[in-house]
């Protein structure tokens, strides 16, 4: 009976150990929230062009969606972040605190558009540290999901919020920006120039095609002329390397038409133009970007898919040639 009784009161003694070991330990044993990670990713913050890590520099991770702060964290002397509990297969906007940034929020611009992967574990987050860099900081528009066809007018949205106009996408493509609609005639599709008018939809991922830099250049005068605004559009199709160069390094942003992946244009047989006989060629992987900054090599540009990226610039410039040079600048 004495033997029982002592081997319950051990039984019972290594119960409790083992619960105050659990409770002790409870931060690291609770599960994530559904579809949050339970693992580590790492973040290096390096600077455009060098790729240079950037020590104690501040990352914003947001909410793509809602804009809602998830996360801060300050980079170490490394430039190495650590974050956890992001949600796989979301989206989140990560926004460096620029060293330059002068308290304002302006440069808050600066930020990156990163789909959380199961594998996701670590992440290179590129911006701007020498504080007399030349370019154009311009506020980071995403095109999706109200457009997924609409990097034409995105583009130039993001670049109107940077000269302090506060209008939406959604804005521009309603009112300002020159559309026409397909009708399909005696087995064939019919619709607009596309250097007159927007094809199509943007909002529309079946019916949305592209419009080329003389719609855009339109859209941008309709809605200076509606403001009474001292903005002027110059359409700078044709332009050189070092002249486009030369506009953003003096702060001017310029949107520019290239390619998806800056490889060169696929093209297939598309519509038919009102009053022509022949279908068109059309391309299917048109992109319009904002090129925003220029630094050691490297294109610095706002991409309405992606947010800031940094693209080889013999690359970049062989895709904006093969678009036929197309660009459009606003400036004060």
């Amino acid at each position: 009976m004495y033997k029982s009784s002592k081997a319950k009161l051990s039984l019972l003694l290594f119960c409790i150990l083992v619960l105050v070991g659990l409770l002790g330990g409870c931060a690291s044993i609770l599960p994530a929230k559904d579809g949050q990670s339970e693992r580590v990713i790492k973040i290096l913050i390096v600077e455009f062009g060098s790729r240079t890590p950037i020590p104690d520099m501040k990352v914003t991770i947001k909410d793509s969606e809602s804009g809602q702060i998830i996360d801060e964290q300050l980079a170490n002397d490394e430039g190495e972040v650590s974050i956890s509990r992001l949600t796989s297969d979301k989206e989140y906007l990560f926004v460096p605190s620029s060293i330059y940034d002068d308290g304002t929020g302006s440069a808050d611009g600066v930020a990156q558009l990163v789909k959380i992967a199961d594998t996701t574990t670590y992440i290179v987050l590129e911006t701007y540290y020498v504080r007399d860099h030349k370019g154009a900081n311009i506020p980071v528009v995403l095109q999706n999901p109200a457009f997924p066809h609409g990097c034409e007018i995105t583009a130039l949205t993001a670049v109107l919020n940077f000269y302090g106009r506060e209008v939406s996408k959604e804005t521009m493509a309603a009112s300002y920006l020159p559309r026409g609609e397909f009708k399909r005639t005696n087995g064939k599709w019919l619709g607009p120039d596309p250097s007159k008018k927007y094809a199509g939809d943007p909002a529309d991922e079946h019916d949305g095609m592209y419009a080329f830099a003389p719609v855009i250049e339109a859209a941008a005068k309709k809605y200076i002329a509606s403001e009474k605004s001292a903005l002027k559009v110059k359409n700078l199709t044709g332009a050189s390397q070092e002249k486009i160069i030369a506009k953003v390094q003096k702060g001017i942003p310029v949107i520019m038409w290239v390619t998806l992946d800056l490889s060169a244009p696929k093209m297939k047989t598309g519509w038919t133009i009102y009053g022509q006989q022949k279908p068109i060629r059309m391309y299917r992987n048109l992109h319009v970007v904002v090129m925003t900054g220029y630094q050691d090599g490297k294109v610095i540009v706002m991409d309405p898919l992606k947010g800031y990226v940094a693209h080889d610039d013999k690359k970049f410039f062989t895709s904006f040639t093969d678009m036929k040079s197309q660009a459009i600048v606003l400036e004060k």
